[in-house]
């Protein structure tokens, strides 16, 4: 699922171990589109462990799900799309 970044929060779990929890925007799909009247994006918020110390807002990212515990979709991997104009910049200043 393709979305765009709005915000991050990262927070300890009460047993200690570090999580993010990552919100963002994506467009309806296709379907919703041709079925309902939308305005506008949805919103997304998304529970993980995975290190998202490197997401900035405006980073387009691909949220990428497989199967996990009782069948319930489990987010594996979060795969960059298109960093933030402000970000990017900072790469190509380091290069340099």
């Amino acid at each position: 699922m393709k979305v765009t970044v709005t915000g991050t929060m990262k927070g300890t779990s009460k047993a200690g171990r570090e999580f993010y929890q990552v919100y963002a925007t994506t467009p309806f799909t296709d379907y919703e589109s041709q079925n309902n009247d939308c305005v506008g994006l949805k919103t997304v918020d998304v529970f993980t462990y995975l290190d998202c110390s490197q997401l900035r807002v405006g980073d387009e990212i691909d949220l990428v799900y497989e199967p996990g515990f009782q069948g319930r979709a489990t987010l594996v991997k979060i795969v960059p799309v298109k960093l933030a104009a402000d970000k990017a910049a900072d790469k190509t200043a380091a290069k340099s």
